[in-house]
């Protein structure tokens, strides 16, 4: 239901091109620029900057995304409400969530949501806790769970569930018959780390820094999926993984996690968070009332 010319407009906007916007919507670039040009002569300013490299939005243009965006943000909840006007159980729901999560707990959490709920379709997508914060602020995504607190004040947050850090080895490594230790005890064995972008990496970046610790990074990577497979084939290398993800190697025998001594990492906890300034729907609504028993009874597993 959204008009013609604003479908061209953010596509345009999107991809800084009139070739690129036509290329994905499948029509004419005559027939993106007419549109393009129709708006601007109705409203009356320049929406776009032609340059030979593309179209650079101007001011006027980014108000008219934001608008465009709020308005599709709003029919989408008109259509979640009448989807669910005959039965409070239909509807979809997105959530975006940290990988860290995504290996037990959400698995397991959606396959009961579904079974409880199966005329609730859902989406999820994993990426990092920044990216969920903007994308669940954005209203891109219903829900979101991410590492720590919420960092902005547009969210709100629902529920917390304990999600401490282990340092992690094989059952090869020298480490592998303790059941805790330090960063100190650590620090003369290579390092797999998680990227700037991850809260793991952070948090032990800043306990670094207070004990003035140097770690060896022997390897830094964007997928805490990776680092485990290369700790899982090695006698030296250590990295840092949440105990969620860490628990069904444990119990594979292919991993060793050790409680870290460190108060910021052993406390740690992940966050399931809203739009303070969007109105759920229904389906939304009952996937963050699931979520949220779910991360209450979540119990800690055993670092062994």
């Amino acid at each position: 239901m959204e008009p013609l010319a604003l479908r061209y407009f953010r596509e345009v906007a999107a991809h800084g091109s009139v070739r690129h916007a036509a290329e994905r919507m499948f029509v004419a670039q005559s027939a993106v620029s007419r549109q393009i040009t129709l708006l601007e002569t109705e409203l009356g300013v320049p929406l776009f900057e032609r340059h030979a490299r593309g179209m650079l939005i101007t001011e006027a243009g980014q108000l008219l995304l934001l608008y465009s965006n709020d308005m599709r943000t709003r029919f989408d909840e008109l259509r979640g409400i009448l989807q669910e006007y005959e039965t409070l159980r239909r509807g979809h729901a997105e959530i975006a969530c940290v990988e860290g999560l995504m290996t037990s707990f959400m698995p397991e959490a959606m396959h009961g949501f579904s079974h409880a709920n199966p005329a609730i379709s859902l989406g999820v997508i994993s990426i990092g806790s920044q990216a969920v914060a903007e994308a669940v602020a954005e209203h891109r995504y219903d829900l979101g769970v991410l590492f720590g607190s919420a960092p902005r004040t547009d969210l709100v947050e629902l529920a917390r569930m304990p999600q401490p850090l282990y340092a992690v080895v094989s059952p090869s490594h020298p480490l592998a018959h303790r059941s805790r230790c330090t960063l100190a005890d650590i620090a003369p064995y290579p390092v797999v780390l998680p990227d700037r972008s991850f809260v793991i990496r952070q948090l032990v970046d800043r306990v670094c820094v207070t004990r003035k610790l140097s770690l060896s990074r022997m390897v830094e990577t964007n997928t805490l999926a990776f680092a485990q497979m290369l700790v899982i084939g090695s006698s030296t290398h250590v990295t840092f993984l949440p105990a969620d993800l860490l628990t069904p190697s444990i119990k594979q025998g292919t991993l060793v996690g050790l409680s870290l001594d460190e108060l910021s990492l052993k406390s740690g906890h992940v966050t399931l968070v809203a739009s303070r300034t969007r109105k759920l729907s229904l389906a939304a609504n009952h996937l963050a009332s699931y979520l949220a028993e779910r991360m209450a009874a979540k119990h800690k597993p055993h670092a062994r």
